[in-house]
Formats: structure tokens, sequence, C-alpha cells
């Protein structure tokens, strides 16, 4: 597979060029219709780009790209555009390509802060726990190869348990080749290599000089997911939400091919 070398000090055109060869491969390139501003490539590569330099604010960063191109639609445009070709985009991140390790983990997506999670109207929103405390929106459950790539990832309800969306996860663990599936102590359940408990009474097969160093990966690979706004509490709907995390998810395992 190619390696498209992305990172934010090539400048803002070489990023944007070199995301749209990649949305040719996968995207239509030609208008639809003839008030069409953008293609679908285009557009896509556009979208990618805020998450590859890590801007926090999507209708700042649109006009930030609006004033080298005066021809783009207006951000609401392009966010309903995209919303419309979710699905295409949710099939790219998680191709099943084979791999002999994962990590699976969980990190919280709140919607909205704490004080306001009682007056909150997101739809399927659940109040859940994380290592920062209590927070009120869903969490985003991801397998990571000890390279840095998310394999595939699932958003669910913060009150569902973490073992219970692994064992979704799983649903494709044949997809992948039968990878081992490395977790943390909260996956304390039978087919995970997780460390063992004081009262554990079988192998869990947990060897500390070589899966403490893939568990840190995972943590490295959700860090640099926040750091490019993954966590921003900007959506109103799931699909909004769902849009935000494939568009996040999607530019971190471009720049780590």
């Amino acid at each position: 597979m190619a390696r498209y070398r992305l990172h934010h000090s090539l400048g803002r055109r070489r990023v944007i060029r070199t995301l749209w060869r990649w949305g040719r491969k996968h995207f239509s390139d030609h208008r639809s219709c003839r008030h069409q501003k953008v293609t679908d490539a285009f557009l896509v590569a556009l979208l990618l780009s805020r998450y590859v330099f890590k801007h926090p604010y999507p209708s700042i960063w649109w006009n930030i790209l609006r004033e080298d191109r005066p021809g783009l639609p207006s951000y609401t445009q392009a966010f309903t555009r995209g919303q419309r070709l979710l699905e295409h985009l949710e099939a790219l991140v998680s191709p099943p390509l084979p791999c002999t390790d994962v990590v699976v983990d969980s990190m919280p997506l709140p919607v909205c802060r704490p004080k306001r999670g009682k007056r909150c109207a997101f739809p399927g929103a659940r109040w859940g726990y994380g290592t920062q405390g209590d927070f009120f929106g869903f969490k985003l459950h991801a397998w990571v190869s000890p390279a840095g790539q998310v394999m595939q990832y699932l958003i669910r309800p913060a009150n569902l348990h973490d073992t219970t969306v692994a064992y979704e996860l799983n649903r494709r663990w044949a997809d992948f080749g039968g990878p081992r599936v490395i977790g943390d102590k909260g996956y304390c359940a039978l087919g995970f290599i997780y460390p063992p408990k004081k009262n554990t009474r079988y192998d869990t097969r947990w060897r500390e000089d070589h899966h403490p160093k893939l568990r840190k990966r995972i943590e490295t690979v959700f860090s640099q997911l926040v750091e490019a706004q993954v966590r921003s509490v900007q959506s109103k709907t799931l699909t909004s939400l769902r849009l935000r995390v494939v568009l996040a998810v999607l530019a971190h395992n471009l720049m780590h091919r």
C-alpha cells in the first residue's frame, strides 16, 4: 500500500494535493451536475486536511481554505455533502488487512460538559466513566495495530462495558487473519490477552517483556486523535459525530501508513 507521508510541515497546498490523489482512488472525481463546485474526491481531501493540521474549528478552517479557493461552497454545504459520503468513508477505514496482534481499548467521546449532562438531549448519549471521571456521551472502541494504524472501531454509548463492545469487534476477527487481541485489566475474559489479576486462576498469556510496549501504542494513538480534535464538543447529532470520528481516523491512518 502506498505511503503518503502526510505532515503539516509540507504546507497546506501540498497536503491537500496528496489527499486529493488518494481520494480519486475511492471517490468520483467528476462533477455530477453543472452547479456542483467541487468533486467528491476533492471535497474529502479538503475535509481531511483539517485533521492533518489539527485545527480545532471546522468553520474557521473552511474560511481559510476559501481564501485560497474562492469558488468553494459554504461550510454548511460541504458538511452536508460529507454526511452523504459517511458510509463510504466508514467502509474505507477498516479494510480486512491480516495482522498477528491488535491492541483493544476505548476512549471517551463526550458530547457536552458534565454539568450540562442532565439537560443535554443528544440522542443515544449516556453517562459513563473514564480515567478522568464521569462524562456524558459515547465511547470510541478501537483495534490498533503495533504499527499504530486503527484497524477498526465502533462508537457506542458510554454506559456499555468495554468487554461487551469488544465482542462486537471480535465479529470481524477472522477477516483480519485471527490476530491475538491484547487488552488491559478491563478485558478480563477468555479470548483476550490481559495482565492477570491477583485472583486469576489461569494463564492469560501476558508477557511483561512484550505486551506492555504494545499497550502503550494504543495510548499514543488515542492521544494523537485527541490532538486532532476528535473529542471536540461540537456535534449535535450522531451522524455529525460519526463523520468527525471517521475523518480523524482516516487522516491518522493516512499519516501513519
